[in-house]
């Protein structure tokens, strides 16, 4: 082989000459969507983003946790419904993903994730899902158990499972290893312990916790296919003490890196660039709202587009302008900046 073999799409300067730079060939599946399969989907803030899009698609997305009767879409998205393929919230990092799906097929309850404030017991592993608590430590036990119950069962129904990796930073109890989805104390200062510690995830580490969650996973459901993202959303703040641009950087070189990784050993997983066409595009220099974080929603339009086009087995639906309350992101980072305030 040459490079004058290559494609165009291949040379920075032919990409140039067209207005798209040609991102119509930025994505050529390998995991394939049809609408009979049954698509699952978590992860980080931006996932809500991707499974909007498939909920109103053709796809036959699954959601084992709907919205209760009568519930309006905005306080629906703050308790957690419709927001993914179950009733977990955002899912940071691929440690976080792997405990999940253990616990899941495990029936296994966490004691010491569970806290109590004024008489009310909360669910330290989806703290903002239950605000008003439980009366008691058992109902507060029976809640977590009937949501893992419906977990595992989107586990061996979903045919392909949709990931966003978003975070390598994590909370981590250090007498058990209980990863928690942010840093407790943030979520109420009565969580906090001080067993509670910081990690911040290298590569092989990573990739270990994506290895291990998709040989569990395929154990129960031995077609499940998985397509991974990585979130364009910068860190809200970064626990090293460090620049938060520099963990930033660091944080999503880390997790595409491990994708990469994956793709190489793993049979049956793809990589679709929602990552590259936010921050890489050289058509779009200007991605971010105001505050730099929050994608526009010109670019993700212009990200669910290059999805839809290739993935030819899926007919789009455009939502109509102030369809749904829900569109507004649930983010749990907005907690580590309330701290400084």
């Amino acid at each position: 082989m040459s490079y004058s073999s290559l494609p165009s799409e291949s040379y920075w300067r032919r990409c140039l000459d067209d207005p798209d730079f040609q991102l119509g060939a930025l994505y050529r599946p390998r995991v394939r969507i049809g609408p009979e399969d049954a698509v699952a989907a978590a992860g980080s803030c931006f996932a809500q983003k991707i499974g909007r899009e498939l909920r109103l698609s053709s796809a036959r997305f699954l959601d084992l946790e709907p919205v209760p009767h009568g519930m309006t879409e905005r306080t629906a998205a703050r308790l957690g419904f419709g927001l993914y393929s179950a009733r977990y919230g955002n899912i940071y990092s691929t440690a976080q993903w792997l405990q999940l799906a253990q616990d899941a097929f495990a029936d296994h309850l966490r004691p010491e994730a569970f806290w109590c404030k004024d008489g009310l017991w909360f669910d330290g592993l989806r703290p903002r899902l239950e605000p008003g608590g439980f009366v008691s430590r058992e109902l507060a036990k029976a809640a977590r158990r009937a949501h893992l119950l419906q977990v595992r069962r989107m586990f061996e129904q979903a045919s392909v499972f949709i990931f966003t990796l978003g975070l390598t930073e994590r909370w981590q109890d250090a007498r058990t290893g209980t990863v928690y989805p942010i840093c407790p104390a943030a979520v109420d200062p009565a969580f906090g312990d001080a067993a509670h510690r910081f990690h911040n995830s290298r590569v092989t580490e990573v990739v270990a916790d994506m290895e291990a969650c998709i040989n569990l996973l395929r154990r129960h459901n031995s077609g499940l296919r998985f397509l991974f993202t990585v979130s364009p959303v910068p860190l809200m703040a970064t626990a090293t003490g460090g620049h938060v641009l520099l963990a930033t950087s660091r944080s999503k070189a880390v997790l595409r890196t491990a994708v990469d990784e994956i793709l190489h050993d793993q049979p049956m997983c793809d990589y679709f660039p929602s990552y590259e066409l936010a921050t890489q595009n050289p058509t779009c220099r200007d991605a971010f709202a105001a505050d730099q974080r929050e994608v526009k929603d010109a670019v993700v339009e212009r990200i669910m587009q290059a999805f839809f086009a290739a993935q030819t087995g899926l007919a789009r639906q455009i939502a109509v302008k102030g369809q749904g309350e829900a569109a507004e992101t649930v983010c749990d980072e907005v907690l580590l900046d309330a701290t400084r305030r």
